[in-house]
């Protein structure tokens, strides 16, 4: 065997490890995901100390882009490892696994970005003003 012929084959340690990878990293949004639906409208709502919901928070936010690296390293690692070839069915669903991974984890990210109820303890934080928090 040649090393062209090498080569071409799947590396099949490099397509295993993109599906538990992207099977990780996807249970792992998808419970950041139950999380953030179940859990936190109970933090901000409830009698815990403002700190606590915002560490809260700021956890689920980087699990989020967490989860979006490890996506995209599944999909990395798939390609690599003969996504793109015959005979690469685990690699492919590494790089399938991957890209769902990543789409679930994006919607996530840019839900912690954008999240409306999401508010600063220093702009809350105001000297009697009637709750303009510039000071005016």
């Amino acid at each position: 065997m040649t090393e062209a012929d090498n080569e071409r084959e799947p590396r099949r340690g490099q397509a295993v490890a993109a599906v538990a990878i992207a099977a990780v990293a996807f249970m792992l949004v998808v419970a950041t995901w139950i999380a953030w639906l179940l859990v936190r409208p109970r933090m901000e709502a409830g009698p815990v100390y403002p700190i606590v919901g915002q560490v809260f928070l700021l956890v689920l936010g980087a699990l989020f882009f967490v989860g979006l690296l490890a996506g995209v390293l599944a999909i990395v690692l798939g390609l690599t490892g003969g996504g793109r070839e015959y005979g690469g069915e685990v690699a492919r669903a590494g790089v399938l696994l991957g890209g769902l991974t990543c789409v679930v984890a994006l919607g996530g990210a840019v839900a912690f970005a954008v999240n409306p109820l999401w508010t600063s303890t220093v702009a809350n934080f105001d000297m009697g003003t009637l709750g303009n928090p510039f000071g005016r």
